[in-house]
Parts: structure tokens; sequence; C-alpha cells
């Protein structure tokens, strides 16, 4: 059987199709359902956001996702500096209206100087895709100082639901969504502006329709928050878990950062090979390309397995470690002793 390390959504419970399927005929029986949504969402909606988020009624616009806020943001400013590893698709989006560079987050503060205007720096934060690596005290000190500056810092924080709460760095934007939560076809998302700051024309009344935001209002409260981390997120981070622990047992690996990812980088390797060795091996993988990851990464998540899979997957990547001679190993880590593959 092929364990599926690719990160598909993984499914609600029936309680919660059926809950939603109330919201929604709820939703639509409401007079205006298909009218224009105010330019920063339906009032409902932005005060479950409040009350569940904490997200600031007047600093808050609804939005379709991450991707398309990208889309209404891209050239607000002639550059964008973008993070690597990220994801690339954001660099593409924002490639449409702007010159784009992708650097790590080391290289950011750097790029600003000398910048004769305001440029924008795209991060994620927390436990970001794919490495899940979040900011520290003085990454997120550099983001405030590039804010401070006159730059525009956007933190995208669309993995809030697999690490502890966190605030954006003073003076920069921060946007999220329910995609990693509920599934990228929720479609439904919100930025915070920095105070001081008004939405820009691209972001009025760029949400979901009406009928769809005042589902989501519906919808959403602390229970069914709770039963969505339950269903959704706890499996996947106890996946996690249990895959880094086991392979700590077998190879003496340790794994860097956090969330529902890490990435995998064989040296001297190519992505086609590496990903085609791990299929042989019944494991199907996400491509580092995907994320911007140095030639011969994988992207491992594991919205798509159990715990018991998890430890089968892997042992399933300890016998390629071992043909691999120690030149595959955690993206940010090394195995702590030579690989001697597992059962």
């Amino acid at each position: 059987m092929t364990l599926d390390l690719s990160g598909p959504p993984r499914p609600w419970p029936d309680g919660l199709v059926r809950r939603f399927a109330v919201a929604q005929a709820r939703a639509l029986d409401r007079p205006g359902c298909w009218g224009t949504p105010p330019p920063q969402g339906d009032p409902a909606l932005l005060e479950r956001l409040a009350e569940l988020f904490s997200a600031p009624p007047g600093r808050t616009v609804v939005t379709a996702g991450v991707r398309q806020f990208a889309g209404a943001w891209a050239g607000r400013t002639r550059t964008a500096l973008v993070e690597r590893p990220g994801f690339a698709d954001i660099a593409k989006v924002l490639s449409g209206a702007a010159a784009v560079r992708a650097l790590t987050w080391e290289e950011l503060p750097g790029a600003a100087r000398g910048a004769g205007e305001p440029v924008t720096f795209w991060v994620t934060s927390p436990a970001r895709n794919p490495d899940g690596r979040s900011l520290d005290g003085a990454d997120r000190a550099a983001l405030s100082a590039l804010a401070a500056a006159g730059h525009q810092v956007v933190v995208n924080q669309v993995y809030r639901w697999f690490a502890p709460p966190e605030d954006p760095p003073a003076g920069c934007w921060s946007v999220t969504s329910l995609a990693k939560l509920c599934g990228g076809g929720s479609r439904l998302g919100w930025a915070v502006l920095p105070e001081g700051e008004r939405p820009p024309p691209s972001l009025s009344a760029c949400g979901p329709a009406t009928a769809w935001q005042r589902a989501w209002a519906g919808f959403l409260d602390a229970p069914t928050l709770a039963a969505l981390r339950a269903s959704c997120v706890e499996p996947t981070l106890e996946a996690r878990r249990v895959f880094t622990g086991r392979l700590g047992d077998l190879l003496g690996w340790r794994f860097a950062g956090a969330g529902m990812s890490l990435t995998l980088h064989w040296r001297g390797a190519s992505e086609e090979r590496v990903t085609a060795l791990f299929a042989e091996h019944g494991l199907k993988v996400g491509p580092g390309s995907a994320f911007d990851a140095r030639e011969g990464s994988v992207r491992l998540a594991f919205s798509g397995v159990d715990a018991h899979e998890a430890a089968q997957a892997a042992e399933r990547v300890a016998r390629p470690a071992a043909e691999a001679d120690g030149e595959l190993r955690p993206a940010g880590g090394s195995p702590a002793r030579p690989a001697h593959g597992g059962s």
C-alpha cells in the first residue's frame, strides 16, 4: 500500500459536514444573500473572526485565501522579496506586477539596504511549509524594523493551526485562511492590517460571495473549532511526531521546525530521482521545487496518514537512507550516526 505524504486534506467527520449544510441552508434563507459583500466582509463573519481569532474588526478584510490576497497585493510595490524556501506559487503570483527575488530569512534585511522606495517582504510563520520553521525573536525584530523603515511586510499565517498562537511582528500585515484547517476548497481567509494602514482598493470586496461568508459565520464557533482541531490538526501533528521519533530511533536523525510538514534533502541527487526512489518504497511525497527548496529535496506532509502509518513511513524512509550512505538527511538537521536501514 502506498502511504500518502503529499499532504491531502483530512476529511471532516460526518457530524461537521451535516452542521455545515445546516449553516449553508440558513445563510441562503437570509435576505440579501446574493448581494455584493461589503468592502471589508460580511459583518456577521467579521464579528465571528473577532470572537474566535481576535481579528480586529476595523483592521480585518475578508479574502478568498492567501493566494487570492497575493494577487490583490501584486503591484503594491515594484519589488517583492519572498522567502526561500517557501510556497513557489506566491512568487509567481506577485511576479505578475513586481520584480520578485527569493531569499532566505537571513538575507532579507540586508536586501532592503539602499532601496530607494518601499519593498514588499513576504514570509510565512508559524510552522512554515515546507520545513516547519517559525520566526524567532531576532527574526521578528528584523521584520518590525523593516516595517518601521516604510517597507511592506506580509506574514502569511496559514499554518497557524499547527502551532501556538502568534501575533505578527509590530507594523506587519498578516494574512491567513482556513485552507490548512478545513481544506483548500473552503476558499475563505482574512488579512489584518497594521495600525494606521488602510485597505488598498484591490482588496475591497474581494472576499467570497455573501452567502458563503454567512454560511461560515453560522458554522464557526468554539465547539466547531475544537472539533476541527481534534479531527484535522491533532492527528497530523501526532503523525509527524511519530514519524520523526521513529527516524530518531532508527537513524539518529533530529528534525528542526514543527507543524504539518518537513523537508528531506538528498545531496547530489535530482528531485525526480528522490521522488521515484520513495515511490519504489511505497511513499508518495511532494516535490521540493514546489517550495523553492534545493535540488534533491522533497516535502513530506502528514495530513494523509495516521500515527501507525507514519511509523511505517519512517521505516520505509530508513531503507533508501541506508542506500544514500549519509547523503539523505533532514533539511536543517543531520544524522547523529551513520544510517543502517530499518525493518
